[in-house]
Protein backbone atom coordinates (compact mmCIF):
# COMPACT_ATOMS: atom_id res chain seq x y z
CA UNK A 1 0.00 0.00 0.00
CA UNK A 2 2.91 2.34 0.61
CA UNK A 3 4.75 1.59 -2.63
CA UNK A 4 2.42 3.59 -4.90
CA UNK A 5 2.47 6.79 -2.81
CA UNK A 6 6.24 6.48 -2.49
CA UNK A 7 6.59 6.11 -6.26
CA UNK A 8 4.34 9.11 -6.86
CA UNK A 9 6.34 11.17 -4.36
CA UNK A 10 9.49 10.30 -6.25
CA UNK A 11 7.89 11.24 -9.57
CA UNK A 12 6.66 14.52 -8.09
CA UNK A 13 10.06 15.61 -6.75
CA UNK A 14 11.81 18.43 -8.66
CA UNK A 15 14.33 17.21 -11.21
CA UNK A 16 16.98 19.66 -10.02
CA UNK A 17 17.15 17.87 -6.67
CA UNK A 18 19.28 15.22 -8.31
CA UNK A 19 22.97 15.87 -7.81
CA UNK A 20 25.13 16.68 -10.87
CA UNK A 21 26.20 13.07 -11.38
CA UNK A 22 22.62 11.81 -11.20
CA UNK A 23 21.48 14.51 -13.62
CA UNK A 24 24.14 13.48 -16.13
CA UNK A 25 23.01 9.85 -15.90
CA UNK A 26 19.35 10.83 -16.27
CA UNK A 27 20.23 13.07 -19.22
CA UNK A 28 22.07 10.26 -20.99
CA UNK A 29 19.25 7.79 -20.37
CA UNK A 30 16.59 10.27 -21.46
CA UNK A 31 18.42 11.04 -24.72
CA UNK A 32 19.06 7.37 -25.51
CA UNK A 33 15.55 6.14 -24.66
CA UNK A 34 13.67 9.00 -26.31
CA UNK A 35 15.98 8.91 -29.33
CA UNK A 36 15.59 5.15 -29.76
CA UNK A 37 11.79 5.39 -29.50
CA UNK A 38 11.74 8.28 -31.97
CA UNK A 39 13.83 6.36 -34.50
CA UNK A 40 11.91 3.09 -34.20
CA UNK A 41 8.46 4.70 -34.32
CA UNK A 42 9.58 7.21 -36.94
CA UNK A 43 10.72 4.42 -39.24
CA UNK A 44 7.33 2.73 -38.86
CA UNK A 45 5.49 5.94 -39.76
CA UNK A 46 6.93 5.94 -43.26
CA UNK A 47 10.02 5.98 -45.43
CA UNK A 48 11.89 9.26 -45.06
CA UNK A 49 13.13 9.42 -48.64
CA UNK A 50 9.70 8.85 -50.17
CA UNK A 51 8.24 12.05 -48.74
CA UNK A 52 7.15 14.27 -51.60
CA UNK A 53 9.45 17.26 -50.95
CA UNK A 54 12.60 15.28 -50.13
CA UNK A 55 13.69 15.13 -53.76
CA UNK A 56 14.44 18.87 -53.77
CA UNK A 57 16.84 18.54 -50.84
CA UNK A 58 18.50 15.51 -52.42
CA UNK A 59 19.14 17.67 -55.48
CA UNK A 60 20.78 20.31 -53.32
CA UNK A 61 22.91 17.68 -51.59
CA UNK A 62 24.15 16.42 -54.97
CA UNK A 63 25.55 19.86 -55.76
CA UNK A 64 22.77 21.72 -57.55
CA UNK A 65 23.20 25.25 -56.16
CA UNK A 66 19.56 26.08 -56.70
CA UNK A 67 19.36 26.60 -60.49
CA UNK A 68 16.86 23.75 -60.89
CA UNK A 69 15.33 23.67 -57.41
CA UNK A 70 11.97 25.36 -56.84
CA UNK A 71 11.28 27.79 -54.02
CA UNK A 72 11.04 27.74 -51.07
CA UNK A 73 13.18 24.58 -51.07
CA UNK A 74 16.11 26.29 -52.78
CA UNK A 75 16.40 28.74 -49.87
CA UNK A 76 17.16 25.96 -47.38
CA UNK A 77 20.77 25.49 -48.29
CA UNK A 78 22.83 24.76 -45.19
CA UNK A 79 21.58 21.29 -44.22
CA UNK A 80 22.02 19.78 -47.70
CA UNK A 81 25.39 21.56 -48.04
CA UNK A 82 26.65 19.83 -44.89
CA UNK A 83 25.45 16.51 -46.28
CA UNK A 84 27.23 17.20 -49.56
CA UNK A 85 30.47 18.04 -47.74
CA UNK A 86 30.54 14.88 -45.62
CA UNK A 87 29.41 12.68 -48.51
CA UNK A 88 32.42 13.96 -50.44
CA UNK A 89 34.81 13.61 -47.49
CA UNK A 90 33.68 10.13 -46.41
CA UNK A 91 32.80 8.80 -49.89
CA UNK A 92 29.32 7.83 -48.72
CA UNK A 93 25.94 8.02 -50.50
CA UNK A 94 23.95 11.14 -49.74
CA UNK A 95 21.09 9.20 -48.20
CA UNK A 96 23.35 7.58 -45.60
CA UNK A 97 24.81 10.95 -44.68
CA UNK A 98 21.28 12.37 -44.34
CA UNK A 99 20.50 9.55 -41.88
CA UNK A 100 23.69 10.24 -39.90
CA UNK A 101 22.94 13.96 -39.87
CA UNK A 102 19.40 13.22 -38.70
CA UNK A 103 20.52 10.99 -35.83
CA UNK A 104 23.12 13.51 -34.65
CA UNK A 105 20.65 16.39 -34.95
CA UNK A 106 18.04 14.45 -32.98
CA UNK A 107 20.56 13.60 -30.24
CA UNK A 108 21.70 17.22 -29.98
CA UNK A 109 18.14 18.55 -29.80
CA UNK A 110 17.20 16.00 -27.14
CA UNK A 111 20.34 16.75 -25.13
CA UNK A 112 19.58 20.48 -25.06
CA UNK A 113 15.87 20.00 -24.27
CA UNK A 114 16.48 17.57 -21.42
CA UNK A 115 19.60 19.39 -20.24
CA UNK A 116 17.66 22.62 -19.81
CA UNK A 117 14.71 20.84 -18.17
CA UNK A 118 16.93 19.11 -15.62
CA UNK A 119 18.00 22.47 -14.21
CA UNK A 120 14.44 23.51 -13.39
CA UNK A 121 12.02 22.65 -10.60
CA UNK A 122 9.77 20.71 -12.96
CA UNK A 123 8.52 17.43 -11.43
CA UNK A 124 10.17 14.26 -12.61
CA UNK A 125 6.98 12.96 -14.21
CA UNK A 126 7.42 15.75 -16.77
CA UNK A 127 10.37 13.83 -18.26
CA UNK A 128 8.02 10.95 -19.07
CA UNK A 129 5.47 13.34 -20.55
CA UNK A 130 8.15 14.97 -22.72
CA UNK A 131 9.56 11.63 -23.89
CA UNK A 132 6.22 10.31 -25.15
CA UNK A 133 5.13 13.21 -27.37
CA UNK A 134 4.58 12.18 -31.02
CA UNK A 135 6.67 15.15 -32.11
CA UNK A 136 9.92 13.20 -31.75
CA UNK A 137 9.15 10.30 -34.16
CA UNK A 138 7.41 12.71 -36.55
CA UNK A 139 10.52 14.89 -36.54
CA UNK A 140 12.83 11.95 -37.21
CA UNK A 141 10.63 10.59 -40.02
CA UNK A 142 11.35 13.80 -41.96
CA UNK A 143 15.11 13.61 -41.40
CA UNK A 144 15.87 14.63 -45.00
CA UNK A 145 13.69 17.72 -44.61
CA UNK A 146 15.19 20.84 -43.02
CA UNK A 147 13.12 20.52 -39.82
CA UNK A 148 15.43 18.22 -37.86
CA UNK A 149 18.56 20.06 -38.92
CA UNK A 150 16.93 23.39 -38.06
CA UNK A 151 15.87 22.06 -34.64
CA UNK A 152 19.50 21.17 -33.88
CA UNK A 153 20.82 24.59 -34.94
CA UNK A 154 18.03 26.29 -33.00
CA UNK A 155 18.96 24.17 -29.96
CA UNK A 156 22.48 25.60 -30.05
CA UNK A 157 20.92 29.06 -30.18
CA UNK A 158 18.75 28.26 -27.13
CA UNK A 159 21.75 26.92 -25.25
CA UNK A 160 23.60 30.18 -25.89
CA UNK A 161 20.61 32.11 -24.56
CA UNK A 162 20.63 30.00 -21.40
CA UNK A 163 24.33 30.71 -20.91
CA UNK A 164 23.64 34.42 -21.56
CA UNK A 165 26.07 34.51 -24.51
CA UNK A 166 23.81 36.96 -26.32
CA UNK A 167 26.32 38.13 -28.92
CA UNK A 168 27.09 34.56 -29.97
CA UNK A 169 23.36 33.90 -30.07
CA UNK A 170 22.96 36.93 -32.35
CA UNK A 171 25.56 35.45 -34.72
CA UNK A 172 23.47 32.26 -34.90
CA UNK A 173 20.99 34.16 -37.07
CA UNK A 174 23.36 33.56 -40.01
CA UNK A 175 23.33 29.71 -40.02
CA UNK A 176 19.65 29.73 -39.10
CA UNK A 177 18.78 31.98 -42.05
CA UNK A 178 20.80 29.84 -44.47
CA UNK A 179 18.99 26.77 -43.11
CA UNK A 180 15.42 28.04 -43.50
CA UNK A 181 13.88 31.27 -44.71
CA UNK A 182 11.37 31.36 -41.83
CA UNK A 183 14.24 32.53 -39.62
CA UNK A 184 12.79 36.00 -40.19
CA UNK A 185 10.21 34.99 -37.56
CA UNK A 186 12.99 33.71 -35.29
CA UNK A 187 14.81 37.02 -35.65
CA UNK A 188 11.68 39.07 -34.91
CA UNK A 189 10.89 37.04 -31.78
CA UNK A 190 14.53 37.24 -30.65
CA UNK A 191 14.58 41.03 -31.00
CA UNK A 192 11.21 41.47 -29.29
CA UNK A 193 11.98 39.12 -26.40
CA UNK A 194 15.54 40.35 -25.91
CA UNK A 195 15.40 44.02 -26.89
CA UNK A 196 16.58 45.22 -23.48
CA UNK A 197 19.15 42.44 -22.90
CA UNK A 198 20.74 42.65 -26.34
CA UNK A 199 21.39 46.40 -26.36
CA UNK A 200 22.26 48.05 -29.67
CA UNK A 201 25.33 45.93 -30.33
CA UNK A 202 23.42 42.68 -30.03
CA UNK A 203 20.43 43.98 -31.99
CA UNK A 204 22.56 45.16 -34.89
CA UNK A 205 24.62 41.98 -34.84
CA UNK A 206 21.50 39.81 -34.98
CA UNK A 207 20.00 41.84 -37.81
CA UNK A 208 23.30 41.95 -39.71
CA UNK A 209 23.82 38.19 -39.35
CA UNK A 210 20.32 37.47 -40.65
CA UNK A 211 20.84 39.92 -43.52
CA UNK A 212 24.15 38.28 -44.45
CA UNK A 213 22.42 34.90 -44.52
CA UNK A 214 19.65 36.31 -46.71
CA UNK A 215 22.14 37.81 -49.17
CA UNK A 216 24.05 34.53 -49.39
CA UNK A 217 20.88 32.55 -50.06
CA UNK A 218 19.80 35.05 -52.73
CA UNK A 219 23.12 34.64 -54.51
CA UNK A 220 22.92 30.86 -54.36
CA UNK A 221 19.35 30.84 -55.67
CA UNK A 222 19.60 33.64 -58.23
CA UNK A 223 18.78 31.21 -61.05
CA UNK A 224 16.02 29.36 -59.20
CA UNK A 225 12.91 28.74 -61.34
CA UNK A 226 10.74 30.16 -58.53
CA UNK A 227 7.80 28.51 -56.80
CA UNK A 228 5.96 25.56 -58.28
CA UNK A 229 2.89 27.68 -59.04
CA UNK A 230 5.09 30.02 -61.17
CA UNK A 231 3.76 33.04 -59.32
CA UNK A 232 5.85 36.12 -58.52
CA UNK A 233 7.43 35.52 -55.11
CA UNK A 234 5.71 38.54 -53.52
CA UNK A 235 2.27 37.41 -54.71
CA UNK A 236 3.00 33.83 -53.66
CA UNK A 237 3.83 34.90 -50.09
CA UNK A 238 0.81 37.24 -49.86
CA UNK A 239 -1.67 34.62 -51.06
CA UNK A 240 -0.23 31.64 -49.17
CA UNK A 241 -1.74 32.56 -45.80
CA UNK A 242 -5.32 33.28 -46.99
CA UNK A 243 -5.24 30.19 -49.24
CA UNK A 244 -4.34 27.97 -46.27
CA UNK A 245 -6.77 29.82 -43.97
CA UNK A 246 -9.67 29.02 -46.30
CA UNK A 247 -8.59 25.41 -46.40
CA UNK A 248 -7.50 24.65 -42.83
CA UNK A 249 -9.93 26.85 -40.89
CA UNK A 250 -13.04 27.08 -43.08
CA UNK A 251 -12.86 23.61 -44.61
CA UNK A 252 -13.14 24.90 -48.18
CA UNK A 253 -10.81 23.25 -50.69
CA UNK A 254 -9.44 26.17 -52.77
CA UNK A 255 -8.88 25.94 -56.53
CA UNK A 256 -7.09 27.96 -59.18
CA UNK A 257 -6.36 27.37 -62.85
CA UNK A 258 -2.65 27.21 -61.90
CA UNK A 259 -3.27 24.67 -59.11
CA UNK A 260 -6.39 22.72 -60.16
CA UNK A 261 -7.04 20.39 -57.22
CA UNK A 262 -10.30 19.21 -58.76
CA UNK A 263 -11.45 18.96 -62.41
CA UNK A 264 -14.49 21.26 -62.05
CA UNK A 265 -14.83 23.65 -59.09
CA UNK A 266 -18.26 24.19 -57.56
CA UNK A 267 -17.64 27.95 -57.63
CA UNK A 268 -15.11 30.08 -59.49
CA UNK A 269 -14.33 33.71 -60.15
CA UNK A 270 -12.11 35.45 -62.68
CA UNK A 271 -8.93 36.93 -61.23
CA UNK A 272 -5.90 38.05 -63.21
CA UNK A 273 -2.78 37.90 -61.01
CA UNK A 274 0.33 36.80 -62.87
CA UNK A 275 -0.39 33.42 -64.48
CA UNK A 276 -3.58 32.97 -62.41
CA UNK A 277 -6.76 33.74 -64.35
CA UNK A 278 -9.39 32.20 -62.08
CA UNK A 279 -9.86 31.06 -58.49
CA UNK A 280 -12.60 28.98 -56.95
CA UNK A 281 -13.73 26.38 -54.43
CA UNK A 282 -13.76 22.65 -55.03
CA UNK A 283 -15.86 21.49 -52.07
CA UNK A 284 -16.42 21.74 -48.34
CA UNK A 285 -14.88 19.10 -46.12
CA UNK A 286 -15.18 18.99 -42.33
CA UNK A 287 -12.03 16.85 -42.25
CA UNK A 288 -9.87 19.84 -43.23
CA UNK A 289 -10.41 21.93 -40.07
CA UNK A 290 -10.65 18.70 -38.08
CA UNK A 291 -7.14 17.84 -39.22
CA UNK A 292 -5.89 21.17 -37.91
CA UNK A 293 -7.52 20.51 -34.53
CA UNK A 294 -6.22 16.93 -34.51
CA UNK A 295 -2.63 18.03 -35.12
CA UNK A 296 -2.78 21.02 -32.76
CA UNK A 297 -4.04 18.93 -29.82
CA UNK A 298 -2.08 15.71 -30.37
CA UNK A 299 1.42 16.60 -31.64
CA UNK A 300 2.55 17.46 -28.10
CA UNK A 301 -0.20 15.71 -26.15
CA UNK A 302 -1.43 17.87 -23.26
CA UNK A 303 1.82 19.84 -22.94
CA UNK A 304 0.42 22.96 -24.72
CA UNK A 305 -2.43 23.01 -22.20
CA UNK A 306 -0.01 22.80 -19.27
CA UNK A 307 2.14 25.57 -20.76
CA UNK A 308 -0.80 27.94 -21.23
CA UNK A 309 -2.16 27.08 -17.77
CA UNK A 310 1.12 27.74 -15.96
CA UNK A 311 1.92 30.80 -18.07
CA UNK A 312 -1.44 32.34 -17.20
CA UNK A 313 -0.90 31.68 -13.48
CA UNK A 314 2.59 33.21 -13.59
CA UNK A 315 2.04 35.90 -16.22
CA UNK A 316 2.72 38.71 -13.73
CA UNK A 317 6.15 37.40 -12.78
CA UNK A 318 8.78 39.95 -13.76
CA UNK A 319 12.43 39.73 -14.77
CA UNK A 320 12.17 36.41 -16.55
CA UNK A 321 15.18 35.24 -18.52
CA UNK A 322 15.54 35.80 -22.24
CA UNK A 323 15.45 32.06 -22.92
CA UNK A 324 12.00 31.68 -21.37
CA UNK A 325 10.63 34.83 -23.01
CA UNK A 326 11.89 33.79 -26.44
CA UNK A 327 10.65 30.20 -26.12
CA UNK A 328 7.18 31.37 -25.16
CA UNK A 329 6.95 34.01 -27.87
CA UNK A 330 8.52 32.03 -30.72
CA UNK A 331 6.77 28.79 -29.83
CA UNK A 332 3.36 30.44 -29.51
CA UNK A 333 3.83 32.28 -32.82
CA UNK A 334 4.70 29.01 -34.58
CA UNK A 335 1.67 27.23 -33.12
CA UNK A 336 -0.73 30.03 -34.04
CA UNK A 337 0.65 30.42 -37.56
CA UNK A 338 0.88 26.68 -38.34
CA UNK A 339 -2.49 26.37 -40.18
CA UNK A 340 -1.57 29.35 -42.36
CA UNK A 341 1.66 27.81 -43.68
CA UNK A 342 0.66 24.63 -45.46
CA UNK A 343 -1.18 21.32 -45.33
CA UNK A 344 1.13 18.96 -43.39
CA UNK A 345 -0.38 19.88 -40.05
CA UNK A 346 1.61 17.72 -37.62
CA UNK A 347 4.87 18.93 -39.13
CA UNK A 348 3.81 22.59 -39.06
CA UNK A 349 2.62 22.49 -35.45
CA UNK A 350 5.91 20.79 -34.59
CA UNK A 351 7.73 24.05 -35.32
CA UNK A 352 6.45 25.32 -31.97
CA UNK A 353 8.39 22.75 -29.92
CA UNK A 354 10.22 25.35 -27.72
CA UNK A 355 6.83 26.40 -26.31
CA UNK A 356 6.10 22.93 -24.91
CA UNK A 357 9.53 21.37 -24.41
CA UNK A 358 11.66 24.32 -23.27
CA UNK A 359 9.33 26.93 -21.76
CA UNK A 360 7.05 24.54 -19.85
CA UNK A 361 9.70 23.06 -17.48
CA UNK A 362 10.99 26.57 -16.76
CA UNK A 363 7.51 27.82 -15.83
CA UNK A 364 7.46 25.47 -12.84
CA UNK A 365 10.07 27.71 -11.22
CA UNK A 366 7.45 30.46 -10.90
CA UNK A 367 4.33 28.47 -10.03
CA UNK A 368 2.78 29.55 -6.72
CA UNK A 369 0.28 27.41 -4.84
CA UNK A 370 -2.79 28.45 -2.91
CA UNK A 371 -2.42 25.71 -0.33
CA UNK A 372 0.58 23.40 -0.47
CA UNK A 373 -1.06 20.84 1.84
CA UNK A 374 -4.24 20.65 -0.23
CA UNK A 375 -2.18 20.52 -3.43
CA UNK A 376 -0.14 17.61 -2.10
CA UNK A 377 -3.26 15.72 -1.02
CA UNK A 378 -4.63 15.89 -4.57
CA UNK A 379 -1.32 15.12 -6.23
CA UNK A 380 -1.71 11.37 -6.74
CA UNK A 381 -5.03 11.62 -8.56
CA UNK A 382 -3.94 14.67 -10.55
CA UNK A 383 -0.60 13.27 -11.72
CA UNK A 384 -2.07 9.91 -12.76
CA UNK A 385 -5.04 11.61 -14.42
CA UNK A 386 -2.92 14.10 -16.36
CA UNK A 387 -0.50 11.42 -17.52
CA UNK A 388 -3.39 9.20 -18.66
CA UNK A 389 -5.01 12.06 -20.58
CA UNK A 390 -1.64 13.07 -22.05
CA UNK A 391 -0.81 9.55 -23.23
CA UNK A 392 -4.28 9.18 -24.74
CA UNK A 393 -3.83 12.43 -26.69
CA UNK A 394 -0.39 11.29 -27.86
CA UNK A 395 -1.79 7.97 -29.08
CA UNK A 396 -4.45 9.73 -31.16
CA UNK A 397 -1.64 11.46 -33.09
CA UNK A 398 -0.86 8.09 -34.70
CA UNK A 399 -4.44 7.60 -35.86
CA UNK A 400 -5.79 8.96 -39.13
CA UNK A 401 -7.11 12.49 -38.79
CA UNK A 402 -10.90 12.51 -38.49
CA UNK A 403 -13.68 14.61 -36.99
CA UNK A 404 -14.30 11.99 -34.31
CA UNK A 405 -10.69 12.06 -33.10
CA UNK A 406 -10.69 15.86 -33.04
CA UNK A 407 -13.83 15.91 -30.90
CA UNK A 408 -12.26 13.38 -28.54
CA UNK A 409 -9.11 15.48 -28.27
CA UNK A 410 -11.16 18.55 -27.39
CA UNK A 411 -12.79 16.46 -24.67
CA UNK A 412 -9.39 15.35 -23.35
CA UNK A 413 -8.23 18.98 -23.19
CA UNK A 414 -11.39 20.03 -21.33
CA UNK A 415 -10.90 17.19 -18.87
CA UNK A 416 -7.24 18.14 -18.49
CA UNK A 417 -8.09 21.75 -17.76
CA UNK A 418 -10.74 20.71 -15.21
CA UNK A 419 -8.21 18.45 -13.51
CA UNK A 420 -5.58 21.21 -13.39
CA UNK A 421 -8.07 23.71 -11.98
CA UNK A 422 -9.23 21.20 -9.36
CA UNK A 423 -5.60 20.43 -8.46
CA UNK A 424 -4.16 23.93 -8.28
CA UNK A 425 -7.29 25.91 -7.45
CA UNK A 426 -7.72 29.56 -8.42
CA UNK A 427 -4.62 31.69 -9.05
CA UNK A 428 -2.78 33.09 -6.03
CA UNK A 429 -3.42 36.86 -5.61
CA UNK A 430 0.29 37.64 -5.24
CA UNK A 431 1.35 35.37 -8.11
CA UNK A 432 3.44 38.20 -9.54
CA UNK A 433 5.90 37.98 -6.66
CA UNK A 434 8.69 35.47 -7.01
CA UNK A 435 9.80 33.53 -3.93
CA UNK A 436 13.59 33.65 -4.22
CA UNK A 437 14.05 32.02 -0.83
CA UNK A 438 12.31 28.79 -1.80
CA UNK A 439 11.80 28.40 -5.56
CA UNK A 440 11.08 24.66 -5.22
CA UNK A 441 7.96 25.10 -3.10
CA UNK A 442 5.49 24.70 -5.92
CA UNK A 443 7.31 21.94 -7.77
CA UNK A 444 7.64 19.91 -4.57
CA UNK A 445 3.87 19.83 -4.40
CA UNK A 446 3.54 19.19 -8.11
Amino acid sequence: MTQAPSTLSTLAAPVNRWNPTQRRIVLLCAVLITGALAIVVGMKLGKSFRISDVGWYLRLSFGDPGHKVAQPFASRQLGPAVVRLFAWMLHLPQQKVFVAQGVISLALTLAVVYGLALRTTAPRWMLLAMATVPFWPQLYMGLALPDLWYAAVLSVFLLLLWRKHFLWASLMMFPLMVSRESTSLTLACFLIAGWRDLRWRGRLLAFGSALAGTVLVQRLTAQSPGNREHLPESIYMLTKAPWNFVRNFLGLEPWSDVLPLCPVPTWQHSLHVGPVHAIGICKFSANLPATSVWAALSTFGLLPLLTVFFWWRTRKVKNRGLLLRFSLLYGAACLVMAPLLGVWMSRLFGYGWPFCLVALPMLFDDVRTRDAAVLKSKRSVAVLGLLALHLAACQIAFEAAAVEWSVLLVGLYIAGYALLRWWFGPPVPDAGKRLHSNPQQAAAGA
